[in-house]
């Protein structure tokens, strides 16, 4: 007898993130909303007001004694208060769209001989995703890049907070310390389970792909049915402007240093939109194959089927009238089906037609660019007038 296998409904929904499931295993967290909110003020309170507390006794929270004093560092900042907590939110939503989704595909899209296979398959990959081996692997990665970021800040000929600089020797602070062994690397550790537990559900979505999924070349959504599944994915645009957060933040501290003009990093911020477009949009496209089959077999398939409805409908109707071998009038013809039948064929030939190659729209997209470009907006402002930078996005987006 084979092995029962969990159904996607019964998979749990707690392991939104690597630092919640372990709240929640610990009952520190009653349920997968609470621990994660836990988890986000554990989180602030270890990397960020631990490092101001340091700050505030070493004199090197506010400017004047150091170049760049601890709320002068927006990189950090918007890291431990922005970046993390949004991420680590962010996977409590995707988790139960998430589930939503597969639950959808199985019933409407998955065929009775393929239903072991496809719960085999999603309880490997939510397995995957809650394995504590893998989540210690990712956090002692996560450490173990500690003495190269210690490198690179002290390489930065820079009095901070993080490092002070005399006669050419660097030393960490004990703020610096704290930040370099202990902030910056349970920050990697979110980033990191956050980009395991993504690459997993680009994984999943490739391997349904190779699925005879079940679509209808004729549904009003026109892309076979499978349109929900760009609904619950645009819930990634949560990561997706937190990401931006972090570049923008890193671009603002850079230019506040350095003085360099913000226009030179332009093409920067071209790559980093077409980036995460492809990020976001690509686990997307692997449904794209199916599509463009489906669509160009039922041109074929609904194209002679209509040919033969249009034929009889002219037959019955056209040509008996013009032979005066019946009566046909205007009554008979409203009170009969086959006009509604017509019409409505040829409207499904009209859904094949239409049928797109991407399974997300203009929707989606529009989503994804928002969240990408939200955070870059009083960065530009700097630049380029709000009220002008707000009708210019707003023609683009529309």
């Amino acid at each position: 007898m084979p092995e029962a296998i969990a159904e996607p409904s019964e998979m749990p929904e707690s392991s939104c993130s690597a630092v919640s499931a372990l709240l929640l295993r610990s009952g520190i967290g009653k349920d997968p909303i609470q621990a994660t909110l836990i988890a986000v003020l554990l989180f602030v309170l270890v990397t960020w007001v631990v490092s101001l507390v340091l700050c505030l006794g070493a004199g090197s929270a506010f400017a004047g004694s150091v170049t760049v004093p601890f709320f002068g560092d927006y990189i950090s900042g918007a890291r431990f208060l922005v970046v993390a907590p949004i991420l680590i939110v962010s996977d409590l939503v995707t988790r139960k769209w998430s589930v939503k989704t597969l639950m959808r595909l199985k019933q409407d899209h998955i065929s009775s001989e393929d239903a072991v296979r496809y719960n085999l398959l999603v309880t490997k990959t939510f397995q995957l995703r809650d394995a504590a081996s893998i989540a210690l692997g990712l956090l002692l990665l996560a450490f173990a890049y500690s003495p190269v970021w210690v490198d690179i800040v002290k390489a930065v000929q820079c009095t901070n907070w993080q490092v002070v600089t005399t006669s050419n020797h660097s030393a960490l602070t004990t703020a610096g310390h704290w930040n370099a062994y202990v902030s910056q690397p349970l920050f990697r550790f979110v980033l990191l389970d956050w980009l395991w537990g993504y690459f997993l559900w680009a994984s999943l979505l490739f391997k349904i792909s190779r699925f005879p999924l079940r679509v209808s070349a004729t549904h009003p959504d026109c892309v076979g049915g499978l349109g929900f599944i760009a609904v619950a994915h645009s819930y990634f645009s949560f990561a997706a402007f937190a990401m931006s957060v972090g570049v923008c933040t890193f671009v603002a501290q850079t230019v506040l240093e350095t003085h360099t003009n913000l226009q030179a990093y332009s093409n920067l911020g071209i790559v980093f939109v077409l980036l995460v477009l492809l990020l976001f949009l690509g686990p997307l496209m692997v449904f794209t194959p199916l599509l463009i089959k489906t669509r160009r077999e039922a041109v074929f398939t609904y194209g002679s089927l209509c040919h033969q409805v249009n034929s009889l409908f002219a037959t019955t109707w056209l040509d008996a009238k013009r032979e005066d071998t019946k009566s046909v009038d205007s009554t008979t013809l409203i009170a009969s089906t086959e006009p509604s039948t017509l019409t409505d064929l040829n409207s499904s030939f009209l859904n094949i037609q239409n049928m797109k190659p991407f399974v997300f729209g203009k929707e989606t997209l529009i989503a994804f660019l928002a969240a990408v470009i939200l955070p870059a907006i009083p960065l530009v402002a700097t630049v380029i007038p709000l009220k002008e930078l707000l009708k210019e996005l707003a023609k683009a987006l529309t």
